[in-house]
């Protein structure tokens, strides 16, 4: 379901930084079930398997003790390193170069520079850009230091302390649209076995289960099956690799919640011998094939023999 919303109306994961767990990637939570972790760790299942692509997105900074992005960055006075510092307008004395926090005259009377000690006309001070003034040492200066703190661990560090990550965003590969295209990832043929054998269907497909959470499926239908009305789910799983326990484990935890009897896993190409075993274990119909028309095929065959139309 992610992959084809990737290539109908978002092609591209987007990160978003959260203070809480980094950069997460809200495309592909709603697609996902459970945590944001859950969702974190199916993008990277894909990027593994080559149907995402990484691109360069942004470079973030980290903290070089925990790593983690969630960076504040502090303002400091460039004489006693206080943060208690103030912006305000800043005049300076031509002839030593002192800088008054606040301007020395209020009308045309001599004034005495902090700094030279000599006495100054109102004409001898210049206007600055605005600068900052310390509230704790009473210093004025042009532009504060700065320091990075972890809000994390509370570690503070300078720029070159520093460590920095790549933030990604992900694509699908030219492979994985060509596989859409020629079919081979596309659950048409499977739900069209559905329609062909008389099922209502509904591609996505949810139901909620008795805990209370909504469940997505690739394929749901409803139907009879030797005289009673059932429903049946199906979900799709490719890999370049075997498929492994993953996706099973997942559609064992949705039948379970949901009380549905008949539920089909697709892996394209093949499941791993852990999955294959576990499937088995909680009576799940697998189907692996090369592609979604030879899938389509073989999932009509076992709906027949689940009919009783053959043995």
């Amino acid at each position: 379901m992610l992959l084809r919303h990737m290539l109908k109306d978002e092609p591209e994961l987007v990160p978003e930084y959260d203070q809480n767990v980094g950069f997460r990637y809200p495309q592909a939570e709603q697609f996902s079930v459970g945590s944001i972790t859950e969702s974190l760790h199916l993008i990277r299942k894909l990027y593994e398997a080559g149907i995402l692509l990484k691109k360069y997105r942004d470079k973030a900074v980290a903290c070089p003790s925990c790593l983690s992005p969630a960076i504040a960055v502090r303002y400091l006075c460039v004489t006693c390193n206080s943060s208690n510092i103030e912006k305000r307008p800043v005049w300076e004395h031509i002839g030593c170069g002192f800088c008054y926090p606040e301007e020395p005259f209020g009308g045309d009377e001599k004034n005495i520079c902090p700094k030279c000690r000599k006495s100054v006309k109102k004409s001898e001070i210049k206007e600055l850009k605005p600068g900052f003034y310390c509230r704790d040492c009473g210093n004025a200066f042009e532009k504060p230091t700065w320091m990075h703190s972890c809000k994390k661990c509370k570690f503070y560090f300078t720029l070159n302390e520093a460590s920095f990550i790549d933030v990604y965003s992900y694509v699908l590969s030219e492979d994985t649209k060509k596989e859409f295209e020629l079919g081979g990832m596309s659950v048409i043929p499977l739900s069209d076995v559905f329609l062909n054998e008389g099922f209502a269907v509904s591609t996505p497909g949810s139901l909620q289960g008795g805990s209370g959470c909504l469940h997505n499926f690739d394929i749901l239908a409803t139907g009879r099956i030797r005289g009673n009305e059932e429903t049946i789910v199906l979900d799709f799983a490719y890999s370049t690799d075997p498929v492994d326990t993953s996706p099973v484990s997942t559609l064992i935890g949705k039948l379970i919640d949901t009380g549905v009897n008949l539920g089909f896993l697709v892996a394209i190409p093949t499941l791993d011998r852990a999955a294959r075993n576990l499937a088995q274990l909680h009576h799940i119909e697998t189907i692996e094939a090369e592609n979604s028309q030879e899938a389509a095929v073989r999932l009509q065959w076992k709906l027949r023999r689940h009919a009783g139309y053959i043995s």
